[in-house]
C-alpha cells in the first residue's frame, strides 16, 4: 500500500472532518532520532522498561550513543514484573553529579568499552558545561585513566581538576592490573568465590585475608566454584594455609562440590598439577577428615617425590557453626563483598545477595573489588534492592568507583544507597 510523500492541505480534504482518521503515527522508538540529535544513555536505560523516555538535559553533540552498539547479555527483559513487583528499573528523574556524558560514558564502560568511556569523557571535561561542572564526571574519568594505567594523562587532567574546583585531585595510586583505584580490604565478614579458580581471584582472596586481620569472624563460600587451574588451586590453597597457621578459626562453607572435583582431578597423579594437590589437602584439613587426609598426604609424597605434609588442623570455632546462624548483636554487620566482573541477570553474587539478606535488617555491600558491572546485572540488582526494600531492609553500597556508581544511578539505584564506609 503506498502512501502519498506529503500530506494534503486541510482545505482539500474531501472527505469531511467528521471521518475518523487511522493513526498513522509510528510508536516511540529511542533510536528514531536525527543524525543531529543522538541517542542518550538515559534514554536507552528508559526504553529498557518499556515508557516513554525522561525529558532530557540539552547534551553535547559527541555525546551520544546509539543504542544498537551495545552488546549485552541476558534475557531480552530486566525487569521483573510479576504482580507482587511492578517497580523495576526506574531511571532516576535527578541524580547529583549525572550529566548526559558521564550517562553515556557509564553506559560504554558497561559495554566493556573503557577507551570510548575515556574519549567522550575527556572530550565533555573541556567542551561541555555539564560536565565541566560535575565532579563525578571527573572523578570517572579518573577512575577510568587508572584502570587504562594512563599515568601522564591522569597527572594531566589533576591539574585541570585543580583550577576547576580549587581542591585537591585524586592521588595516583600503584597497584596491579587486577585493582582499580580506591580499592581497599574489605570490611570483611562475608566473602564466596564463584566460577572457575584462577588468578583472577588474587584480588577477593587478599580481601578475605586482611578481614582475618581485623575481623573475629570471617566466612569464606566455596559454593559457587564451578572450576579451578593450578594456579588458581595454588592461591586459594597457600592462603587458607596461612590462616591455618595463624590458627584462625575460619568459617569456611559449602566445599563439598570443589573437593570431589580435585579429588577426581589428583587420580591423574603428577599430571593434575600440583595446585590440585595442595588445595585437596589444604581442604581435607579444614574438613578434620584425618583418615582421607593421611591417605592422600601419602600419595602426595609419592607422586611428587616430597616429604608428606603433617597434620596440623585448624582449630575449632565458627567453622562448625551452622551456615545461617545470625552475627552477635554485639558485632557490627557482615558486609557482602562483591568483585570481578558482574554480567548477566543471573551472576552468581547476586544470588549471593539473595541469601544475604535472610535474617538481616541492614545490608551492607563492598564493591570495592568490583572491576565492571554490565547493564543487564546493573537491573538485576536494582531489582534485588527493590525487593530488600520491600521488606523492609536498608542496603547500604560501599566502595563502588565512580564510573560504576554512575551507571547504578543512571539505572536507578537511589543516592541514599551509597555510604563512603559500611557500617
Amino acid at each position: 500500500m503506498a502512501f502519498p510523500l506529503f500530506p494534503k492541505s486541510p482545505g482539500k480534504d474531501k472527505t469531511g472532518a467528521g471521518r475518523a482518521k487511522p493513526d498513522l503515527s509510528p510508536r516511540h522508538d529511542p533510536r528514531a532520532k536525527s543524525a543531529h540529535e543522538p541517542v542518550s544513555a538515559r534514554e536507552v536505560a528508559a526504553s529498557v522498561k518499556g515508557r516513554p523516555p525522561l525529558v532530557p538535559a540539552p547534551r553535547p553533540s559527541s555525546g551520544g550513543i546509539d543504542p544498537r552498539d551495545i552488546t549485552v547479555t541476558g534475557p531480552s527483559s530486566l525487569i521483573d514484573l510479576s504482580p507482587a513487583s511492578q517497580q523495576g528499573i526506574e531511571v532516576a528523574e535527578a541524580n547529583p553529579g549525572l550529566c548526559p556524558v558521564l550517562e553515556n560514558a557509564a553506559l560504554l564502560y558497561a559495554n566493556a568499552q573503557a577507551g570510548q568511556a575515556r574519549q567522550i569523557l575527556e572530550h565533555g571535561v573541556v567542551n561541555d558545561n555539564d560536565t565541566k561542572g560535575s565532579p563525578l564526571a571527573w572523578l570517572a574519568l579518573f577512575d577510568l585513566l587508572q584502570r587504562l594505567n594512563e599515568r601522564a594523562a591522569f597527572d594531566q587532567l589533576a591539574l585541570q581538576y585543580v583550577v576547576a574546583f580549587e581542591r585537591s585531585a585524586p592521588a595516583w595510586e600503584e597497584r596491579g592490573p587486577q585493582s582499580r583505584p580506591g580499592a581497599r580490604p574489605s570490611p570483611g565478614g562475608y566473602f564466596a568465590l564463584s566460577g572457575k579458580l584462577s588468578a583472577t581471584n588474587a584480588p577477593q582472596i587478599e580481601h578475605m585475608l586482611a578481614a582475618t586481620q581485623k575481623q573475629s569472624q570471617v566466612r569464606l563460600d566455596l559454593g559457587s566454584l564451578t572450576g579451578a587451574d593450578d594456579a588458581g588451586a595454588k592461591l586459594l590453597a597457600h592462603a587458607l594455609a596461612q590462616v591455618r597457621k595463624r590458627q584462625y578459626a575460619l568459617a569456611l562453607q559449602h566445599p563439598e562440590k570443589i573437593l570431589r572435583a580435585l579429588e577426581g582431578a589428583v587420580k591423574q597423579g603428577r599430571g593434575a598439577g600440583e595446585g590440585y594437590w595442595m588445595l585437596l589437602l589444604e581442604l581435607l584439613q579444614w574438613q578434620k577428615d584425618r583418615a582421607t587426609f593421611e591417605d592422600r598426604a601419602v600419595d602426595f609424597a609419592v607422586t611428587f617425590e616430597l616429604s608428606p605434609p603433617s597434620w596440623e588442623p585448624p582449630p575449632d570455632g565458627p567453622a562448625a557453626a551452622p551456615a545461617n546462624a545470625p552475627a552477635a548483636s554485639d558485632e557490627r554487620p557482615e558486609t557482602l563483598a562483591f568483585q570481578g566482573t558482574m554480567a548477566g541477570s543471573s551472576d552468581p553474587q547476586l544470588a549471593k545477595f539473595a541469601e544475604f539478606r535472610e535474617g538481616r535488617s541492614v545490608l551492607p555491600i563492598d564493591m570495592a573489588a568490583v572491576e565492571r558491572v554490565d547493564f543487564v546485572c546493573a537491573g538485576a540488582l536494582l531489582n534485588a534492592i527493590t525487593r530488600a526494600e520491600s521488606q523492609r531492609k536498608t542496603v547500604q553500597i560501599a566502595g563502588a568507583s565512580p564510573i560504576i556508581r554512575a551507571l547504578l544511578l543512571l539505572i536507578g539505584i537511589s543516592p541514599r544507597h551509597f555510604i563512603k564506609s559500611v557500617q
